[in-house]
């Protein structure tokens, strides 16, 4: 790792990275001390494989990037310790995780007891009597707070102000409202109108088309997640979210599109073969329980397997054809995203 970095570099000090490992003695420690000696502008960097998991102290560490796998959450605790150091003008750290290592912070004891509800329970033991039947604290204690976010043209949205794990271009972390402003910044690019972006939706390779360039602007698929969250949307389409932050259209739950489309007789009325009706109604029920995920181009052979249809060679028979299969599927797709 220190070598890579070393030949990509474009400081020229031999020791703008260094290794500190106990293969390196004296010298790693003299290098370490150098690190932590924040009046030092070298080295930069330091490549590891456990000194962060000790006591060390340097106060200026703005970055710690994870690249092995961190099973133990003592030891990940110790890690992301080396970063929270209070530093003059140091507001916050970055960690860049290649590992999935930070999942941990989302494990429910990772703070303990939040101290409002210790204060709760103590309160209780505090104010009854022994005879007294006394209720656990609700777990839901803690609430979300909505925030109102001001858009463009006057615009404002009300959401969740929920815990992203959205970092900005310049490593900067970003609450839900700059988050949303940040998205929204990025959507005209993407398309003009509602229009425009419902006829690249009902397709499902246009819309992984769409999808990557989300990503590509920095909002991945938890990121998507993440505005469904804060919009209260859990259970509607992505595509309503979108729109409904671009253009203001009301937002659908996919369970009120899959009933416009379940109530559509002429969408059903031109297969003979009921096992075609069946197939395509099962596609209608595992998108609305699991969301646009569940239609892509790649999804055609798991939803047969997963149906009763039977085989590929079974889906053919019934529909005619492989091209009819792929038609009917895409088909359906245009009939859960038309317009109402």
């Amino acid at each position: 790792m220190r070598d890579a970095i070393n030949r990509h570099k474009t400081i020229r000090d031999m020791d703008y990275c260094v290794r500190v490992t106990s293969d390196e003695g004296q010298r790693g420690k003299d290098k370490l001390e150098q690190f932590q000696d924040n009046d030092k502008d070298i080295p930069v960097i330091l490549t590891s494989s456990q000194m962060l998991t000790t006591g060390v102290d340097a106060r200026n560490v703005r970055n710690i990037i994870l690249v092995r796998n961190i099973n133990s959450m003592v030891e990940f605790k110790q890690i992301v310790g080396r970063g929270t150091r209070i530093f003059e003008g140091k507001d916050y750290f970055t960690i860049i995780d290649y590992t999935g290592a930070t999942n941990n912070f989302y494990d429910e004891e990772w703070d303990g007891v939040a101290e409002e509800q210790e204060q709760i329970t103590n309160t209780i033991k505090r104010t009854t009597t022994s005879t007294a039947k006394v209720s656990e604290p609700n777990p839901d204690y803690k609430k979300k707070e909505k925030v109102i976010v001001k858009l463009a043209h006057g615009r404002t949205v009300e959401i969740i102000d929920i815990d992203t794990r959205y970092v900005g271009a310049d490593g900067t972390p970003l609450n839900a409202e700059e988050f949303l402003k940040q998205l929204v910044g990025s959507l005209p690019s993407l398309y003009k109108d509602v229009e425009q972006l419902r006829t690249i939706w009902k397709n499902p390779s246009e819309r992984a088309i769409l999808f990557t360039e989300l990503e590509n602007a920095g909002f991945g698929s938890n990121n998507l997640k993440d505005l469904k969250s804060m919009m209260n949307a859990e259970d509607s389409d992505i595509f309503d979210v979108l729109a409904y932050l671009s253009f203001n259209t009301p937002m659908k739950t996919r369970k009120e599109r899959v009933s416009r489309v379940n109530d559509n007789e002429q969408v059903f009325a031109v297969y003979s073969d009921y096992k075609a009706i069946d197939f395509l109604k099962f596609v209608l029920e595992r998108y609305e329980a699991d969301g646009v995920e569940e239609l892509g181009e790649d999804k055609i052979g798991d939803l047969i397997k997963l149906s009763d249809l039977g085989s590929i060679q079974d889906a053919k028979n019934v529909f005619g054809g492989l091209p009819q299969l792929k038609q009917a599927y895409y088909q359906l797709q245009e009939n859960i995203y038309k317009a109402s």
